[in-house]
């Protein structure tokens, strides 16, 4: 972007309400920059002005920057605590806050612009922190001041501002509009009004640069300066009245940010907090901030569901895996000749190794009663007896040899006892099971048995779909032995 002419910067003269930054903050900037001075020479500077004195006093026993349960009552312990430029970044943020409060004209901007640039500074602080920003306090401060050329240029035009930020125009375009309606844009004046309050150089360029786009943090100082800013203006959209959020703004913002979403959000929940602090510290109004904190709970819970269903996919696949692996070492043992009942008894233990069930039993239709031929888990010999059923029409044990599975979630509902016959009620007790017939449709002679202790969850239908798959080698089996 090409420098302005300085003539366009003419009505900056002719704000009586916009003075020259106070000496006493030119004096704390030259100070903080000059590598020879002590703590004594800043504090000295600040103890210039008894309002600045108090205010760099509170922020140093603010909750943020307590280090010890004494309070810090000299300037010089507070610089100690804060570092210089902490405290130069302070001073020149309290010291442009009550220079520019005195602009009061410009309408609804005017109204709302410290609220906005406050959010935007905490935000911008606390992503400061989070990406370990050596001074953070410039950071707030560039948040604070980034779109202190709109405040400017609506308290000179008041009635073209109206219809210039009525609009919702963004990024280039609103650029453009300004250019149009002043013949200069915000970023131009609030670059402008940083080098005539000799404000370091890292903040001027990092105020000329807050609307550039960046897809990764930077490493020159300035433009990383720059990042936080447009980083911190699209999370603390959220906060405004109306503002309507990206559904995946946290998580876009995130991997600009090359962080996790998960850390991102933990540094957004202590924004309102943060904000409400601040706007006592500046004797600002701002509006219901609940809004923002349901929208971060929301991103979290959306968050978990995320990794919820990641996690569950992951187990899908490993248990996928292991189904075929399985799979594969069973039909090895098949193809060798094994019998039955060794082959069963490796189902059953892959079975359980892959759903987690806690008892399996294959039973097969012998002289019109079950028998089971096969166990794993804590399986005892009543257990086993009282499984030996007769079929009974309309029994349980009917319905799957006629080919249908069974899946019972909780045999104390009152619809398994219509299900059950009083044996089957008797013989299988556990909370939640499974029977699956196993063989080709028709021709069903074999039964697979599956449950859980009490208090864990009921099979879901993957978990019956791979018991049905490997269990279905057992017929398969024998059907082999035979041949």
């Amino acid at each position: 972007m090409n420098a302005p002419s300085p003539d366009r910067f003419a009505f900056l003269d002719e704000i009586q309400e916009l003075p020259s930054l106070p000496q006493v903050l030119v004096g704390v900037s030259r100070v903080a920059s000059d590598p020879t001075s002590n703590a004594g020479d800043l504090a000295g500077v600040i103890l210039k002005d008894q309002a600045l004195t108090m205010k760099v006093l509170r922020v140093a026993n603010s909750a943020r920057y307590a280090v010890t349960s004494a309070r810090v009552t000299t300037v010089s312990r507070a610089v100690v605590l804060l570092g210089f430029e902490s405290v130069r970044a302070i001073a020149l943020g309290i010291g442009a806050y009550h220079l520019l409060s005195s602009l009061r004209k410009g309408g609804e901007i005017v109204r709302g612009f410290w609220t906005h640039a406050v959010g935007t500074a905490v935000v911008a602080q606390e992503l400061a922190d989070l990406l370990r920003y050596d001074v953070p306090e410039e950071a707030f401060v560039a948040g604070l001041l980034h779109d202190v050329g709109k405040l400017v240029l609506a308290h000179r035009w008041p009635d073209r501002a109206a219809e210039v930020y009525g609009v919702g125009l963004r990024g280039p375009a609103l650029l453009k509009a300004e250019n149009r309606a002043f013949g200069v844009d915000h970023v131009e004046t609030g670059t402008e009004l940083a080098r005539r309050w000799e404000l370091p150089e890292v903040l001027q360029a990092a105020l000329a640069r807050h609307h550039r786009t960046y897809h990764a943090p930077p490493a020159e100082r300035a433009d990383r300066l720059a990042f936080l800013v447009v980083v911190a203006k699209a999370l603390a959209e959220p906060l405004w009245a109306g503002a309507e959020p990206h559904r995946d703004l946290a998580a876009s913002m995130a991997r600009v940010l090359r962080k996790p979403v998960g850390m991102v959000l933990d540094a957004l929940g202590r924004v309102p907090a943060k904000v409400r602090e601040y706007a006592r510290f500046f004797e600002i109004q701002v509006e219901d901030l609940k809004t923002y904190t349901l929208w971060v709970e929301q991103e979290n819970q959306r968050l978990q569901e995320v990794f919820a269903d990641r996690e569950a996919e992951r187990r899908r696949a490993e248990r996928r895996e292991a189904e075929l692996a399985a799979i594969r070492e069973i039909h090895g043992r098949i193809l060798e000749g094994r019998d039955t009942a060794d082959v069963a008894a490796l189902v059953l233990r892959r079975a359980a190794d892959i759903v987690g069930a806690a008892r399996l039993v294959a039973l097969q239709v012998d002289a019109g009663r079950l028998k089971p031929a096969a166990s794993f888990g804590d399986v005892t010999p009543d257990f086993l007896e009282a499984l030996a059923l007769s079929p009974e029409p309309g029994g349980a044990v009917t319905t799957v040899l006629q080919g249908e599975p069974l899946c019972v979630v909780d045999r104390d509902l009152p619809y398994y006892h219509r299900v059950l016959t009083p044996a089957e009620a008797e013989a299988f007790d556990a909370r939640c099971f499974v029977l699956l017939p196993l063989g080709p449709e028709g021709a069903v002679r074999w039964i697979l048995y599956a449950d859980r202790e009490d208090d864990d969850e009921p099979f879901d239908d993957e978990e019956v779909e791979s018991l049905s798959a490997l269990g279905n080698l057992i017929p398969l089996a024998a059907q082999t032995a035979k041949g």
